[in-house]
């Protein structure tokens, strides 16, 4: 039986990667493998739903520790990446090891001759001239296969690494759409206003929370009450409850919270609006798509190629063009274009299931 390792920045704090790795770890027969999961920081949502047999035997750094100790941590690991390493995996006998995210701390994979696969989940713009650029060369250098989730993806990397373009394949990310469906139809414990848009995922600066928030209060002010909800949680939470305040908005800007089942949520939404800096595929869109909701969403990852030019949401480059993108949609009768259910067969679960054991075996 063939020992896989698969390293994640997280699997307990609710982000895409960890949904889409218990998605394909649950959905898929992998009984003759022996698969562990590391990660290097421990979040407080509780892990991902994982099958028997598969569990995370290891972490590094964990929210509940003292703030000053996860500071102190976090500048170890990232300057010590191989102790980081050693301390993870006390045991270096796997054949493959998966790093499945580009992470900060980061570790190296073994130094021995085995399968080594870096899954790269965002576009990697940022690390040009910086170290990170240096050490990731490595690190790409040592894999034998580099998976990209989107063209933007993709392009990053051989951008900065164009040697290592033969090594690249594009896997999508796939997803459950009948248990989304089966999900949004449950009970709602809040009331959802009819003129209300949300975003989902953590709150904090990388994913535009804040410029979000800016957003609504524009649209306040050109007299659109629409109702905002943030479904997630994060750093940059209890700040922007006091902003809301501030512009006396919390009669329109509600916080869910981190919710296991946001479709039923979702659903009842004019559009979903992501301002985030970085994403890589990013899979709440495709789960609103899923549900017939648009999105408004930066230029990342691979919103453009969601947004099928336009036909399924709108790719926005600054606040007055993602407020116009907003109202359009709010005042629309209906959601995306109805093409959107043919071209979400590309982004199946058993697609994907089948790459990665293509992975696995090749």
């Amino acid at each position: 039986m063939k020992r896989v390792l698969i390293v994640i920045p997280s699997y307990s704090k609710g982000g895409g990667a960890e949904k889409i790795l218990s998605n394909i770890l649950n959905n898929g027969d992998f009984s003759e493998y022996q698969i562990d999961i590391v990660e290097i920081d421990r979040g407080s949502k509780g892990f991902e739903r994982l099958p028997k047999g598969i569990s995370v035997i290891k972490n590094y750094n964990n929210e509940k520790y003292p703030h000053l100790m996860r500071l102190i941590l976090d500048q170890i690991g990232k300057r010590l990446p191989n102790i980081l390493r050693k301390y993870l995996i006390k045991k270096d006998d796997y054949d493959i090891e998966i790093m499945f995210e580009v992470m900060y701390p980061d570790i190296p994979f073994s130094k021995r001759n085995i399968k080594k696969i870096y899954w790269v989940h965002g576009s990697i713009e940022d690390f040009s001239n910086t170290w990170r650029r240096d050490r990731f060369r490595k690190y790409f250098s040592d894999a034998i296969k580099i998976v990209a989730i989107s063209n933007k993806t993709e392009k990053s990397i051989v951008d900065l690494y164009p040697e290592q373009r033969g090594k690249i394949s594009r896997i999508y990310n796939g997803y459950d759409f009948d248990d989304i469906l089966n999900k949004s139809r449950e009970k709602m414990d809040v009331n959802i206003y009819e003129n209300s848009i949300c975003s989902i995922g953590r709150i904090e600066l990388k994913k535009g929370s804040d410029r979000t928030l800016e957003l609504i209060r524009m649209l306040h002010e050109k007299g659109y009450k629409y109702h905002m909800y943030y479904i997630g949680s994060g750093e940059l939470e209890e700040t922007l409850k006091l902003r809301v305040e501030q512009y006396n908005l919390s009669e329109y800007v509600h916080f869910l919270g981190y919710q296991v089942n946001p479709y039923k949520y979702l659903k009842n939404m004019k559009c979903l609006v992501s301002m985030s800096k970085q994403e890589g595929f990013p899979g709440v869109y495709v789960e609103a798509l899923s549900l017939n909701v648009p999105f408004v969403s930066t230029d990342v990852g691979g919103a453009e190629e969601l947004s099928q030019n336009g036909k399924f949401g709108k790719i926005i480059y600054d606040d007055e063009q993602a407020i116009k993108e907003i109202i359009g949609y709010v005042k629309k009768t209906q959601g995306c274009d109805e093409e959107v259910t043919e071209f979400l067969k590309e982004l199946s679960l058993e697609k994907q299931i089948q790459e990665f054991k293509k992975l696995l075996e090749d």
